[in-house]
């Protein structure tokens, strides 16, 4: 019995040691003796002696752990090896994440210097200032709008290329090909698709480029992009009767096109659309254009392991594809798509790169992870910053719990 309890608090000891002391004696070391040559030694005089010293160090570090392991009871080695390994890494997980996550929770109750204790003040200023509101708009609408439209192109182009007999790989790939584009490169690709220039400059953008290329003037003159005839007269697009180019990006809603101009105050529908934010759905377009490959990659390796028994069994009994496409390909890749959606919905609760790009969160454009980088730097309000990121964080608990449960469910079955 004595020997037995020995041994436990041995093996106790050398937990703590492999999950506490290893770790922060391996990550100080590190720190300490790189941070402080990192000062005066030379760049690649510092690389040589992180491959030889900072290797070598974590070589005898493991070493001692492993000498040391050996003398505890058989019974606890293996535990004990698992956490001479998990320990290093746990500690630099709950460095790194764990307690910022934790300080940025704290800091949301302070002021803007992060000095004075204002409790719940960030709080409310994000449920009622009229900017963060407008923000928690956008995002509401890109969360539904890119997770739907990613998923529901992606089951389409999926379902149907795996029913091309040939070209599959090469339609696959183009339309996988924005997934490796950065999201930096995307959105700048598309600013200048929707690029916009005061008139009488010439249109640069795409959609304006043709929209002000065609038609004729009231006068009977054709419409061009500041072009010249081989007389060398400008055709420009400022006479009566041509179109104007639109500022895409500025246009916070569609109440500038004539569709919606002078509506009847009872037309409930047309009231509500022209109250759409066109800029925030362009933008969303942009992702809706670089995760759609991807999406359609899941789906297809999802669609191709379905048992083509089941599949010629709907065939036969006179299923069209429709039927098939929803009632034997949907119920199989249910867990596919939750996967899918949920990688959807943190990338858009993330999202950042293209609203910077492209708006840079003006003309009511802005996003949650935009909004809190300005918080930060543009307006120096610690505090409101982590409230904000504190939302992010609150929004994707429930994405976690969700697929916690599901997990759960499909174990048990």
């Amino acid at each position: 019995m004595e020997n037995n309890l020995k041994n436990r608090l041995f093996s106790t000891g050398i937990r703590i040691i492999a999950f506490a002391l290893f770790p922060l004696i391996w990550f100080m070391t590190q720190a300490i003796l790189f941070r402080e040559l990192s000062k005066t030694a030379d760049r690649w005089l510092l690389i040589t002696l992180a491959i030889l010293v900072g290797s070598s160090f974590i070589f005898i570090l493991y070493l001692g752990m492993n000498k040391l392991i050996s003398y505890a009871p058989n019974q606890y080695q293996e535990a004990l090896f698992g956490a001479m390994f998990v320990g290093p890494a746990i500690f630099l997980l709950s460095l790194f994440l764990f307690y910022p996550a934790i300080r940025t929770i704290y800091l949301s109750f302070f002021d803007n210097r992060g000095e004075n204790f204002i409790g719940f003040e960030n709080y409310r200023w994000s449920i009622t200032d009229p900017s963060m509101l407008i923000t928690i708009r956008n995002q509401i609408f890109w969360l539904v709008g890119v997770v739907l439209l990613v998923i529901l192109f992606g089951l389409v182009v999926a379902y149907l290329s795996d029913r091309l007999k040939r070209g599959e790989a090469f339609f696959k790939s183009i339309i996988f090909m924005p997934m490796a584009i950065s999201a930096v490169g995307s959105s700048a690709m598309y600013k200048f698709i929707y690029e916009y220039r005061p008139p009488p400059l010439t249109q640069i953008g795409l959609i304006n480029g043709l929209r002000v290329s065609r038609g004729f003037a009231d006068d009977g003159s054709k419409c061009g992009n500041n072009t010249f005839t081989d007389n060398g007269e400008k055709i420009g697009y400022t006479s009566d009767g041509c179109e104007v180019p639109v500022g895409w990006l500025q246009q916070r809603d569609l109440q500038n096109f004539p569709l919606f101009e002078n509506l009847d105050p009872g037309n409930t529908f047309l009231n509500l659309l022209s109250n759409l934010p066109l800029n925030t759905i362009l933008l969303m377009i942009i992702m809706v254009w670089m995760f759609t490959g991807f999406a359609m990659v899941v789906f297809s390796a999802a669609i191709k392991a379905i048992p083509e028994e089941i599949v010629e069994a709907g065939r036969i009994d006179g299923a069209s594809e429709g039927r098939i496409f929803l009632s034997v390909v949907m119920p199989y890749i249910r867990s596919t798509i939750i996967v899918v959606a949920t990688y959807l919905t943190i990338s858009v609760l993330k999202a950042f790169d293209i609203v910077f790009v492209t708006t840079r969160g003006d003309f009511e454009s802005n996003l949650l992870a935009v909004k809190m980088l300005d918080e930060y730097f543009k307006f120096l309000n610690q505090g409101r910053s982590a409230a904000v990121a504190v939302i992010i964080f609150i929004c994707v608990i429930p994405i976690i719990l969700l697929n916690v449960f599901r997990n759960k469910a499909e174990n048990t079955i």
